[in-house]
């Protein structure tokens, strides 16, 4: 059975407010069986289609990869202690030969290699969220109030970040919350201060807070 969990609150849209304020948006979630997933808006410029601009579009078709990291975290509201921890990279590279573009979509435990035709289809995956499973609904008690945050980084250049990701990624499934790793370790720092991120752009989403209501 699938059911939703209710938002509760409404949040100012980044655009009201400076440049360095966290963009909030719009998600919705779900319980699928032991597992709350989320989704974004599909619409390009909402979700982390953000992410890229006209110069970063037209580089899909260069020849050289393009990846996205996506760091996501569910917080109690007030708190900055992660209850879950989530990464997806997702990379697309152009194949001039045989005109297509080779998409990799990776998290732990998890890869999945994809061909499309065009650079509007790249973009389509390389940033679409539907129904991602985030956490396990037994680390979310009933009526408690939670928010997703999320850091999306374009091209990230750290070799020391890049290794720490590949090595999360090879892990099983199992074994909770990374606390102690530095690819999470930083999740807090990024959040607050984007400008310290070693990537082409870097953008921080929202969740409005939600919460699972009692059965």
């Amino acid at each position: 059975m699938i059911a939703a969990v209710l938002a509760i609150a409404t949040a100012a849209h980044a655009d009201d407010a400076e440049d360095e304020k966290v963009d909030n948006q719009e998600m919705v979630f779900k319980e699928s069986g032991e597992w709350l997933t989320f989704s974004t808006k599909s619409e390009q410029r909402k979700g982390i289609g953000g992410i890229f601009d006209i110069k970063s579009y037209g580089a899909l078709t260069s020849g050289t990869p393009s990846v996205v990291v996506i760091r996501i975290q569910i917080v109690p509201e007030g708190s900055d202690t992660p209850v879950a921890d989530l990464l997806l990279q997702r990379s697309a590279l152009y194949d001039v030969w045989d005109d297509h573009y080779v998409i990799k979509l990776e998290q732990r435990g998890s890869q999945k290699q994809v061909i499309v035709k065009t650079p509007a289809e790249t973009l389509t995956r390389l940033t679409a969220l539907q129904d991602v499973p985030v956490a396990r609904l037994d680390v979310l008690p009933y009526g408690k109030n939670f928010l997703l945050r999320m850091v999306v980084e374009l091209n990230p250049r750290s070799k020391e970040e890049l290794a720490a990701m590949r090595r999360w990624l090879s892990q099983g499934t199992g074994g909770g919350i990374d606390r102690g790793g530095s690819l999470f370790g930083s999740f807090v720092s990024l959040f607050y201060n984007p400008k310290i991120a070693e990537a082409d752009r870097v953008l921080r989403i929202q969740s409005n807070p939600f919460f699972r209501p009692p059965p």
